[in-house]
This record gives structure tokens, C-alpha cells and sequence, in this order.
């Protein structure tokens, strides 16, 4: 079992940037990190990869999304949200997948909300999430390198990414994602305050953050970050070592070992997040 994320420092969450991922969330990590917020959490920026807090999500999608097979029915409270956001003042991407129930743990949270372009935003996420969380290689690593580590990155980024869809396979997400693209931006605005809520778009630069957070405008250009290079630079890392550790762990056996090792390392190549 993944350990938990450890809560403490505690600090009180004062910023949700519920922007959907692939809408700009490392940017705005970065510009709120700048503004003096600490712990703005976001899983690319995780110490250990995210893997803490996938295992959280991972949980936390079974009680939120009714359409996943595994779902309970038993809600998420605070406390439990707190294994992973009790030592942030601010969160951005996953924390949008479950915009209204995060919010609702956090009601006193100012809300950033980035909508980016439906075409744009989705191209992006069909091409960089959901293809790289379907393909051979995340097939590979969910079915037969992970189970041996005792993770469930793979499994769980599928499941939040389904239940945020309300699709039950890669095809149903892919028939109608503008109905999860209204339904998002039309909850927050439904359960935020207007006075808690901030429309933001990327390009619009500090002021307008900074008037609604109520913080002095940095002397300095407005972050931006390559999302997509970073999240190369990041699945490259967590592949790699995932390899290394399945080999650890299937050393006795040899050759199964080098066999499975031989596998991934050329459909890591295959996939193109090496180049």
C-alpha cells in the first residue's frame, strides 16, 4: 500500500485553482507559488511523483463517480481530502477533476477558474492524457509492472479521468466530452460565490489575479510553463524507475525479469516520451 501524504506542516487552503488539466494548472501553480502561497500542490510537482496522492484519488474516485464500477456511494470528507491537501494553501489540476466536492471540503477557498478553448483544451487532452493513459505502454505498466510494486498511478489517472467523463471506456469519453466541459464550469459557478470566484484566462497576465487574491503585483513576467515537456520529463523519470524496481523485485527469476525489462524499455521508445 502507497503511504499516505503526511498532513503536517498543516496549513489552511486558500486558493482552489479549478481550471481543468491541460488548461495551463503548472503556470498557475507556479504564479500562485510566486504570490507567496505554500505547498501549491500539483501532482507534476510532487516529491514523490504523485504516487501519495493518486493513491488518494484513487479512493476518492470510487466514492465520487457513480458511473465506475467500483463506486460506493460513500462520499469523500475532509479529513480524507486532508491526506493530501491538509499541507497546501493551494491546489490546481487533479483537484478539478472533483471541482464541486473539493470545494465543498474547502467552502472558505478563494476559486480560480481557467477556461481555455473546447477545441483546444480537448485536442490536448485526447492527445497528451488520454492516449498516453490507453496506450500499450500504460497497458503494460497497469497490468504487469505496478501490481508488483503495489501501486495504482495508472489505475486510478484512468478511473478519475472515466469518472469525470461519465464514460465507461476510452470510446465514451471521446463520443461527447463537451457535455463534461459544460458540466465542470457550470457546477463551480453553481456551488462558488460570486464573490469567491475568479474567471481567469490565460494572457490576462497579474492583475486581475492579484486584485481578487489581494496581493501586490510581482515585479515580474507572468509564469509559463511547457506542461507537456514537463509531463514528458516526468513520465520518462517514473518509468524508469518503476523498471528498475519490477526488475528488483523479479531478480530471482532472471530471465522473466529481463524479459519484461527488454519489453518496456522498447515500448518506452516506441511511445515517443524519450525524444
Amino acid at each position: 500500500m502507497q503511504p499516505l501524504v503526511d498532513p503536517s506542516p498543516r496549513y489552511e487552503m486558500k486558493v482552489l485553482a479549478l481550471g481543468l488539466p491541460r488548461s495551463g494548472t503548472l503556470s498557475i501553480a507556479k504564479a500562485l507559488t510566486i504570490l507567496g502561497y505554500q505547498n501549491v500542490h500539483h501532482t507534476l510537482t510532487d516529491a514523490d511523483d504523485g504516487k501519495a496522492a493518486w493513491h488518494v484519488f484513487n479512493r476518492a474516485a470510487d466514492a465520487t463517480f457513480p458511473v465506475l464500477p467500483t463506486y460506493n456511494g460513500q462520499g469523500f470528507s475532509r479529513e480524507q481530502w486532508d491526506k493530501v491537501y491538509g499541507s497546501c494553501e493551494a491546489a490546481t489540476e487533479a483537484a478539478a477533476m472533483f471541482g464541486p466536492h473539493i470545494f465543498r471540503a474547502y467552502p472558505d477557498a478563494k476559486v480560480v477558474l481557467v477556461r481555455r478553448d473546447f477545441d483546444k483544451w480537448f485536442k490536448s487532452v485526447d492527445e497528451v492524457v488520454i492516449t498516453g493513459l490507453w496506450s500499450p505502454l500504460a497497458q503494460l505498466f497497469a497490468c504487469a509492472v505496478q501490481p508488483l510494486l503495489g501501486s495504482s498511478t495508472v489505475t486510478a489517472m484512468r478511473k478519475v479521468v472515466l469518472g469525470f467523463f461519465e464514460a465507461k471506456d476510452i470510446e465514451e469519453i471521446r463520443k461527447n466530452p463537451r457535455a463534461a466541459y459544460d458540466r465542470h464550469h457550470r457546477e463551480i459557478e453553481e456551488v462558488v460565490p460570486p464573490g469567491q470566484l475568479l474567471h481567469y484566462k490565460m494572457g490576462d497576465g497579474w492583475e486581475p489575479l492579484c486584485e481578487f487574491l489581494g496581493k501586490p503585483v510581482p515585479d515580474m513576467e507572468f509564469p509559463w510553463v511547457n506542461e507537456t515537456a514537463e509531463l514528458k520529463k516526468k513520465n520518462v523519470k517514473i518509468f524508469l524507475s518503476a523498471l528498475s524496481a519490477a526488475g528488483m523485485v523479479l531478480l530471482p527469476w532472471g530471465v522473466g525479469a529481463g524479459a519484461i525489462g527488454v519489453a518496456s524499455w522498447m515500448m518506452v521508445k516506441k511511445s515517443g516520451i524519450l525524444s
